[in-house]
């Protein structure tokens, strides 16, 4: 059995350093052909193959066959977080890594950021500002129901932020780590937002007027709940296992 595994990534390998060298490649030989290429049984070729299509690299269509395609940098990350399978260990890792990334980013938010991002934000601002007076006065069902509604606004606000840096790679790794954002649920009485020092009002602020290193230091204040509630956050990952919408 181990033999066999150890074959599946040799021929995965060998599949791959085929690939590389036909560049503008975009279908593959059949699996008969990797067999008499690779020097391997069917099956081995069939169980290597499954593989690439799991991480996205290779695609069986209709009446072409196998073909490569341009996979996402984090698609097989994507999908083992979306099973749940991942340790609580490497989950609190990710979730870490994701507030670095949204601390360290500001050069860049402020280098591409456009008007457009912003009068999103402003929007979004505009709203979240609607639905917390409304809070003072509503039931408690409705309270829950806003509640929910501002967790949106804030998975949607920090989607923005990081699709200003430009950078696909770093867009790409939010969402895929965005069920992260939703996990925590605020409660009707005391949100998250009303336990931070920074608000997103002072963070759009800060991005309207501020510069790239007061908005570092701004979104380090306003990530600190999320860093303090992190052993919480990640005991519901492992409750809850989400699952990342596509």
């Amino acid at each position: 059995m181990a033999e066999e595994i150890n074959l599946v990534e040799k021929a995965q390998n060998d599949i791959l350093e085929y690939i590389s060298s036909h560049p503008g490649i975009t279908q593959l030989p059949k699996e008969q052909e990797f067999v008499e290429i690779l020097g391997v049984s069917r099956v081995v070729v069939r169980e290597a193959l499954s593989q690439l299509r799991v991480l996205g690299i290779i695609e069986t269509k209709k009446k072409k066959g196998t073909v490569v395609v341009q996979p996402e940098v984090f698609g097989a990350m994507k999908k083992l977080i979306g099973r749940g399978i991942l340790s609580k260990e490497t989950l609190k890792d990710l979730y870490e890594l994701r507030i670095m990334l949204e601390i360290g980013m500001a050069d860049y938010v402020f280098k591409n950021k456009t008007e457009e991002q912003m009068e999103t934000l402003d929007k979004l601002m505009m709203e979240e500002t609607r639905i917390r007076q409304l809070r003072f006065n509503a039931s408690e069902e409705e309270k829950a129901d806003m509640s929910e509604q501002l967790r949106d606004i804030d998975v949607r606000f920090h989607s923005v932020i990081f699709e200003m840096t430009g950078n696909k790679s770093v867009m790409d790794f939010h969402k895929v780590l965005q069920h992260l954002f939703t996990l925590y649920f605020p409660s009707n009485e005391r949100d998250y937002h009303e336990q931070t020092v920074v608000s997103h009002v002072g963070l759009f602020n800060i991005l309207r007027i501020g510069n790239a290193e007061t908005f570092r230091m701004a979104m380090r204040l306003h990530l600190q709940r999320q860093m303090d509630r992190m052993e919480k956050v990640l005991n519901n990952t492992a409750c809850t296992n989400k699952a990342i919408d596509s």
